[in-house]
C-alpha cells in the first residue's frame, strides 16, 4: 500500500515532528485542515516571480501572477483538481460545488451520457513548507489522492529562483481490491481581461514530453501541461460549474479564445498500485505598472525574470527537464533546517515558512527608464513591498531593517541590489530615503523610481539612518567582503553625520533625541514623542557602534574618533536623563519639561542591534537587566502572546487619559518587536525565556490562521489585526543566531546553517 506524503493523524495548528516523503530524517511542521482553513494558503511562486495562493480548502486563492498587485486578484475560490472514477466525480475541495446530492442526470449535449452529481472531499490535510505545499485529500473515492505542489525557491541560485512557475505532483493510490479506471483533471482560470489586455487569447498546443497548451494575450501568457503522459485532453477551465466537473471523464468545456484551461488525463491502476501525474504551470507577464493595477497608471517596469526566460513555454520546458533535480534540491535545503535539533520545532518550521513573504512582497525591476542610469543592468532594483494589501509601498526602510536578513543570508546579490538603490537615492543632506515609492508619500504603491524621505508632515529621518547603516553592515558582515564596505562607506559616513545633527543646538542631547521641533516619527509611528527618546537614542548609539567599526576598517581614524565621542556624549545624556529607576522613560524633553513614564515594550531595540552585529551593547549593562526584568512584569505580562507595545509603569493597560498610542492601542503586540525583545533576553543569558516569548507570538499567528499572511500588529483582546503580509516579520531568521548566543555571522560560518542550506540547494 502506498504511503501518504505525511501522517494524517497529526494535531491541527500545533507543531510536531514526523516523517514525510522525500526526507530521510523527521521534519518539523504544523498541519492545517480544509474544513478549518487559514485565512490564506501558502503561495506558489519564487523570487520576484508573482505568486498564487494554494488554499487549504483545495482552491486557488489570491493571485499576482499577471501583475494584479494592488489590489490583488481574488481570492479566486476555484477548485484546482478533480477525480472521476466510474460515474462519480470528486472535486478535490472542501467547498460545495453543487446543491444536488446522490442523483443521476443526463446531458443531451454530450450524447445523452449520464453523470453523477460531483462531490467535494470530506477533508484536506494541509502541510505547507514553503515553497512546497503537501495536501492529502480524504473522500469516499476508491483512489486516494495526495498533492505535492512546489516552486523552485533555491537559496543561492538566483536564476532558478526567479523562474515563474510551479509543479503539481498528484499522487494516485489504489488501495482497493479491484483495478480502477479513472480521470484526473486540473483547472486553471487564467488571466482576467485586464491582466491579459484582451478578451481573445491565443492558444497553441504543447507537444512532446510536455503536453498541454500555451495561452497568450497582449500583456500576459501562461502554459499548462502534463509531463510524460501519452494522451492529454485540453479544454477551457472548469470553474465552479458542477456539470463541467462531472463530465471530465469524457468532455471538457469549449476553450477557443478563453482565458482558462483544464487538462484531463485518464489512468488505470491495478489493486495496490500507485502512480504520480505531474502538471506544470508557468506564467509570463513581463511588465507591471507603478499603480500595481494592470489596467492602471504609473511608470512601467520590467520584471527581471524576463531577462532570463523568454516565454511561459520556455519556463515550462525548463521545469519539465529539471523538475526532479529541482525538487530534490528544495527538499535538501529544507532538510538542513529541520536537522537543527538544538532549535525548537516551531522555530525550524518558522524559518522555512516565513520565507514565503519574499514571494508575496518582492518585485525585481530591470535597469530601464524611469530607473536612473546609476542602476546596473546586472542589479536592476530588487525591492520588497511593506504590506501589499494594507500599506503598499516599496522598500519602507525600517521594514527591510527588520526583515531583509533572509535575503542577506540566502540571496546576498539581491540585498546588494537594494542597497545600491538606497545609495542611489540618498539625498545631498545625507538622509536615506524612506521608500522608493508608495502610499505614505502620496505616490503609486509599486513605483521604484519615486523615492521620498517619508510622510510630508512628519518625515522618518530620525531612524532611517540607523536602518540604512545597519543594512550595509549586515551585508558586509555576512559576506566578509570588504568591497561592500568600500562601496558604501562614504554614504554611511555622510548619513551618520546627518543623523547625529538632526537637533542642532541641543548639544549632546541631540544625539539621542527627536529632531528639531519633534517633527518626526519613530518606527512606532502615529504617537507623540518629545526630546530625548531612549528607543530612538538607543538606535542612534547602535548606528555609531556600526559606523565606528566601519571607519576603523577603512582607516578613517578621525571619523572613528568622532563616532566614539558622539557615542559617549549621547550615552551619558541618555543614562542621566532618561532612566526611570526600573526602566527607561518613553521621552524627556528638557526644554519644555515634558516627561512620560509610559513603558515601551521595545525600548531596548538598539541593544539588540549592536549585539546582533557582534558589538557591545549601547545601554548600561545592569540597566538592561533591570529593564528586562521590568518588562516581564509589564509589557510581557499584559499579553499572552508577546509584549504589548506601550503600557503603564504600574503594569496596567493604558487608558485614553494616559497617553495616545495611536493605532498600536492599549493591547497591541508587534511581532517583529517581540522577536527583537526575545533575542535581547537571549543575549543576556535568558535563552529559554526568550525563545518561549517568541514561540507564543508565532503560535498566536498560527492559531488565528495567519501563518501565510503575517500582520504588523495583533490585538491582545482578540480584536482585528493590523496589516497583511508584513515582511518585517522575517526578522524571525535572526533567532537562529541569537538562540545560540551568536552574532549574525554565526550561521554563515563553514558548517553553519546558512552555509549548509546554500550548499544543499546548490547540489546537482
Amino acid at each position: 500500500m502506498a504511503t501518504t506524503l505525511f501522517p494524517l493523524d497529526l494535531p491541527e495548528r500545533e507543531w510536531t515532528e514526523f516523517d514525510a516523503a522525500g526526507f530521510d530524517r523527521p521534519v518539523a511542521g504544523c498541519i492545517h485542515r480544509g474544513t478549518r482553513p487559514p485565512d490564506c494558503g501558502m503561495p506558489l511562486g519564487s523570487v520576484g516571480s508573482g505568486c498564487i495562493d494554494l488554499e487549504a480548502d483545495g482552491t486557488w486563492g489570491l493571485s499576482t501572477l499577471f501583475n494584479s498587485l494592488n489590489p490583488r486578484r481574488g481570492p479566486l475560490q476555484v477548485p484546482v483538481l478533480g477525480l472521476c472514477v466510474g460515474l462519480q466525480t470528486w472535486v478535490l475541495t472542501t467547498r460545495e460545488v453543487s446543491r444536488r446530492r446522490g442523483i443521476l442526470w443526463m446531458d443531451l449535449c454530450r450524447g445523452g451520457r449520464q453523470y453523477q452529481d460531483p462531490l467535494p472531499v470530506r477533508e484536506i490535510h494541509y502541510w505547507g513548507h514553503y515553497p512546497v505545499a503537501d495536501l492529502e485529500f480524504v473522500s469516499e473515492a476508491p483512489i486516494r489522492v495526495g498533492l505535492r505542489a512546489w516552486s523552485p525557491f533555491l537559496p543561492g541560485d538566483v536564476p532558478a529562483s526567479i523562474a515563474p512557475g510551479a509543479v503539481f505532483e498528484v499522487h494516485l493510490r489504489n488501495d482497493s481490491d479491484a483495478a480502477q479506471h479513472g480521470t484526473l483533471a486540473c483547472s486553471f482560470p487564467g488571466p482576467s481581461e485586464a491582466e491579459a489586455g484582451t478578451r481573445r487569447l491565443r492558444r497553441r498546443p504543447l507537444t512532446g514530453r510536455l503536453q498541454g497548451v500555451a495561452v497568450s494575450g497582449r500583456k500576459a501568457a501562461y502554459a499548462l501541461g502534463v509531463l510524460d503522459e501519452p494522451a492529454v485532453r485540453v479544454g477551457g477551465d472548469l470553474g465552479v460549474e458542477a456539470l463541467s466537473w462531472a463530465c471530465i471523464a469524457h468532455d471538457l468545456p469549449w476553450a477557443e479564445h478563453q482565458p482558462g484551461t483544464a487538462l484531463a488525463v485518464d489512468f488505470d491502476l491495478a489493486p495496490g498500485a500507485s502512480r504520480v501525474i505531474r502538471f506544470v504551470l508557468t506564467w509570463y507577464s513581463p511588465q507591471w505598472q507603478g499603480s500595481g493595477n494592470p489596467a492602471g497608471s504609473g511608470n512601467t517596469y520590467t520584471h527581471m525574470y524576463a531577462a532570463h526566460y523568454r516565454s511561459a513555454t520556455a519556463v515550462a520546458r525548463w521545469l519539465a527537464r529539471h523538475h526532479a533535480d529541482l525538487l530534490h534540491r528544495v527538499l535538501a535545503w529544507q532538510q538542513e533546517v529541520y536537522a537543527e535539533r538544538d532549535l525548537p520545532p516551531w522555530l525550524r518550521d518558522g524559518l522555512v515558512n516565513i520565507l514565503h513573504q519574499i514571494t508575496e512582497t518582492a518585485v525585481w525591476g530591470q535597469a530601464r527608464p524611469p530607473i536612473g542610469a546609476w542602476c546596473r543592468p546586472e542589479d536592476g532594483i530588487f525591492a520588497l513591498n511593506e504590506s501589499p494589501r494594507w500599506c503598499p509601498q516599496m522598500e519602507c526602510i525600517p521594514c527591510s531593517f527588520y526583515g531583509n536578513l533572509p535575503l542577506v543570508y540566502l540571496f546576498p546579490e539581491l540585498a546588494l541590489s537594494t542597497l545600491r538603490a538606497y545609495q542611489g537615492y540618498q539625498y545631498p543632506s545625507g538622509a536615506a530615503p524612506w521608500v522608493f515609492g508608495g502610499v505614505t508619500t502620496g505616490t503609486p504603491p509599486y513605483e521604484l523610481a519615486l523615492p521620498s524621505p517619508g510622510y510630508a508632515s512628519r518625515p522618518q529621518a530620525t531612524l532611517d539612518g540607523p536602518c540604512y547603516v545597519e543594512m550595509v553592515d549586515k551585508l558586509w558582515q555576512r559576506t566578509g567582503d570588504d568591497a561592500v564596505l568600500r562601496e558604501f562607506y562614504a554614504s554611511v559616513k555622510q548619513n551618520t553625520a546627518f543623523t547625529m545633527n538632526l537637533r542642532p543646538g541641543a548639544g549632546a542631547a541631540g544625539i539621542v533625541s527627536m529632531p528639531t521641533d519633534n517633527l518626526a516619527n519613530d518606527w512606532f509611528e502615529s504617537c507623540e514623542l518629545f526630546g530625548i527618546v531612549p528607543h530612538i537614542g538607543g538606535a542612534h548609539l547602535a548606528q555609531l557602534r556600526l559606523a565606528g567599526r566601519m571607519a576603523r576598517a577603512m582607516g578613517d581614524e578621525a571619523f572613528a574618533t568622532q563616532c566614539e565621542q558622539w557615542f559617549n556624549d549621547g550615552s551619558q545624556v541618555l543614562e542621566q536623563e532618561a532612566w526611570a529607576g526600573t526602566h527607561y522613560l518613553l521621552f524627556h524633553e528638557r526644554e519644555t519639561g515634558k516627561v512620560s513614564d509610559v513603558v515601551m515594550g521595545y525600548q531596548l531595540d538598539g541593544e539588540w542591534m549592536a549585539r546582533f552585529h557582534g558589538l557591545p551593547g549601547v545601554f548600561r549593562s545592569e540597566r538592561v537587566d533591570q529593564t528586562l526584568a521590568t518588562l516581564k512584569t509589564t509589557s510581557v505580562a499584559l499579553s499572552p502572546f508577546g509584549a504589548v507595545t506601550f503600557c503603564k509603569a504600574e503594569a496596567a493597560a493604558l487608558t485614553p487619559a494616559d497617553w495616545d498610542p495611536g493605532y498600536w492601542g492599549a493591547h497591541g503586540v508587534h511581532p517583529p518587536g517581540t522577536f527583537m525583545l526575545a533575542m535581547t533576553y537571549a543575549y543576556r543569558g535568558q535563552v529559554e525565556f526568550g525563545l518561549e516569548l517568541a514561540r507564543r507570538t508565532v503560535h498566536e499567528v498560527v492559531q488565528r490562521g495567519w501563518y501565510w499572511d503575517w500582520p504588523v500588529a495583533i490585538d491582545a483582546l482578540q480584536g482585528p489585526r493590523t496589516g497583511f503580509d508584513y515582511y518585517q516579520n522575517m526578522v524571525l531568521w535572526s533567532l537562529a543566531a541569537a538562540a545560540r548566543g551568536q552574532d549574525l555571522t554565526g550561521p554563515c560560518q563553514a558548517g553553519g546553517l546558512v552555509d549548509r542550506i546554500t550548499r544543499a540547494a546548490g547540489a546537482r
